[in-house]
C-alpha cells in the first residue's frame, strides 16, 4: 500500500513539473517540420510533366511586402532539397548571425539527368578513350534551359514574390550545365554557384567556349562562385579536371569586366563526391555575405 501511494505521489509531481508539462505538450501539439512543397508543370519545351519543389523563407508570410531573392537548385531531389534549404534557411537566421539574406528556393529534380544537363552530344572521352557512352542521350542543355527560362521563371514568378536576383546551383554535370548557361545565356542568372563542375567534359568544352565567347561577358553584372575539389585520386582524369577548372577561373578572372565577380575555393581534403555541400556553404557565403 504505501509502495503504490508513493509510485502515485511521484507521478503527480511528474505531471505538475516543467518536464511532465513540456512532454504532455509535445504530444498535444507535434507537427511536421515541412521542408517544402511539391508542384508539377505540364512543359511544351520538354514534352513531359516537370515536377519542382518550392521552400519558402520562414518571414514569407509575415512580411507581405517583402520580395525574394530565389535559388534554383539542380538535380533538385528529394534530399538535395532539404539539405540545401536547410543550410540556407539556417544561414539567414538570426542565431547564425544571419551571414546570408533569405531566399526562395527552387529544386528542380531530373527526369533524364545527362540528356538535360550536358550542353553537347558526345560520349565522355577522355585520351581517346570512351568512359562513359553518352553520345544517344546527351546535348539536351539548350533546350532545358528553354524549359527554365520560358516556362519555369514565369511560373516561379507569378506564384511567389520574387525580386530580380536570381542565382543557381549546380554539382558536377549541375555545374557543367550551369557554366555552359554562364557562357551562352548570361542573363538567366545574376549568380552562380558552381561545384566541381566537369570540366573535362568534350575535350575542355567550357574553356574552347569561353576563349570564343567571352565577350559576351564584358557588360553583366554577375556573381560566380566556383568550387573545386581534390581528385588526384582518380588519376590524370581528376588532375586534369581540376587543372581545366582553374584555367576557367582564371580566364573568368582575366575579362576586363570590374562588375564580373569571380570567387573561387579549392578544397584539398574533399573528393568529388564530398565537396558538393562545403561548395554551396562557401559560395553562398562569398557572394551574398552582408547582402540585405
Amino acid at each position: 500500500m504505501l509502495v503504490q501511494t508513493l509510485i502515485a505521489i511521484v507521478t503527480i509531481l511528474f505531471l505538475l513539473s516543467p518536464f511532465g508539462s513540456i512532454a504532455e505538450q509535445t504530444s498535444k501539439s507535434s507537427e511536421q517540420i515541412i521542408s517544402g512543397t511539391w508542384y508539377d508543370l505540364k512543359s511544351v519545351t520538354m514534352s513531359e510533366t516537370r515536377r519542382y519543389s518550392v521552400h519558402l523563407p520562414p518571414s514569407y508570410s509575415e512580411k507581405q511586402e517583402k520580395n525574394y531573392p530565389v535559388l534554383y537548385v539542380l538535380d533538385g531531389y528529394e534530399t538535395r532539397m532539404r539539405g540545401v534549404g536547410g543550410m540556407i534557411e539556417a544561414l539567414s537566421y538570426y542565431d547564425l548571425s544571419q551571414q546570408i539574406p533569405e531566399f526562395i528556393i527552387v529544386a528542380i529534380p531530373n527526369t533524364n539527368r545527362t540528356r538535360d544537363l550536358i550542353p553537347t552530344q558526345k560520349d565522355l572521352i577522355f585520351k581517346g578513350k570512351v568512359l562513359d557512352k553518352l553520345a544517344d542521350n546527351s546535348g539536351g542543355a539548350d533546350i532545358f534551359a528553354t524549359f527554365i527560362r520560358q516556362e519555369l521563371f514565369p511560373r516561379i514568378e507569378s506564384q511567389f514574390r520574387t525580386s530580380k536576383k536570381r542565382g543557381i546551383l549546380g554539382m558536377s554535370f549541375g555545374g557543367l550545365f550551369a557554366a555552359h548557361l554562364l557562357l551562352t545565356q548570361p542573363d538567366m542568372f545574376s549568380h552562380y554557384i558552381i561545384s566541381d563542375a566537369t570540366f573535362v567534359w568534350d575535350d575542355n568544352y567550357l574553356n574552347r567556349t569561353l576563349s570564343k565567347s567571352h565577350q559576351i561577358l564584358l557588360d553583366k553584372k554577375i556573381s560566380i562562385f566556383i568550387g573545386l575539389a581534390n581528385n588526384d585520386h582518380l588519376g590524370e582524369l581528376g588532375i586534369t579536371n581540376r587543372q581545366w577548372g582553374n584555367d576557367f577561373i582564371t580566364s573568368l578572372k582575366s575579362i576586363d569586366n570590374k562588375e564580373l565577380v569571380v570567387k573561387s575555393r579549392y578544397f584539398p581534403e574533399e573528393q568529388h563526391g564530398t565537396v558538393m555541400f562545403l561548395a554551396f556553404y562557401y559560395g553562398l557565403i562569398d557572394l551574398f555575405k552582408n547582402t540585405k
